[in-house]
């Protein structure tokens, strides 16, 4: 099952369309609470959230679960992704310099849908391994071949839910 490695411990309510792949799933916190406010870095574009210069792919969003406050990073543009991942570069200014600002809906439930439509497999002579087999990324990182087919996602929706179960995209991202 694909999901990216920073959310693996978070996802409920799975699931997997390989042939078309993409992953659906809803957060949770590590205390299984469900609603959350939204933390984010970016502008707000018609109700969507878009990166910011230097780059314009450097948007932040973090979930903070209401009751206990435990932060859950959802997305950050300068590390998760095809172009994070293999390229765009980030100054480390660039990365620290993302005060984030509350998002201001009333606390939702959260729905992420995450494509994966890169053939890594098929292309794997063109990415650059350590002596490990670990592949390295532009930044310098390097993960296993495994967490590159989970990670390397190169589109993601954000979809905040209300009480009522109205839905609001609030990213809708390509990352390749």
């Amino acid at each position: 099952m694909k999901i990216p490695s920073h959310l693996t411990q978070y996802a409920m309510d799975i699931i997997e369309d390989e042939s078309n792949g993409v992953t659906s799933f809803s957060l949770q916190s590590s205390t299984k609470e469900q609603w959350f406010d939204i933390y984010y870095y970016g502008e707000l574009e018609n109700g969507y959230i878009t990166g910011v210069e230097p780059s314009f792919a450097n948007i932040k969003i973090v979930a903070k679960s209401t009751n206990s406050k435990e932060e859950i990073l959802l997305f950050d543009e300068t590390e998760h992704g095809y172009n994070a991942m293999f390229c765009d570069s980030h100054s480390d200014e660039e990365k620290a310099n993302r005060l984030l600002e509350k998002f201001n809906v009333p606390s939702s439930k959260i729905k992420l849908t995450i494509g994966y439509s890169i053939d890594y497999d098929s292309e794997k002579e063109l990415y650059e391994f350590d002596e490990q087999g670990n592949v390295i990324l532009l930044d310098g990182r390097k993960i296993a071949w495994q967490q590159l087919l989970c990670d390397g996602i190169d589109w993601l929706s954000i979809i905040l839910i209300d009480e009522t179960g109205n839905e609001q995209v609030i990213v809708d991202a390509e990352l390749s």
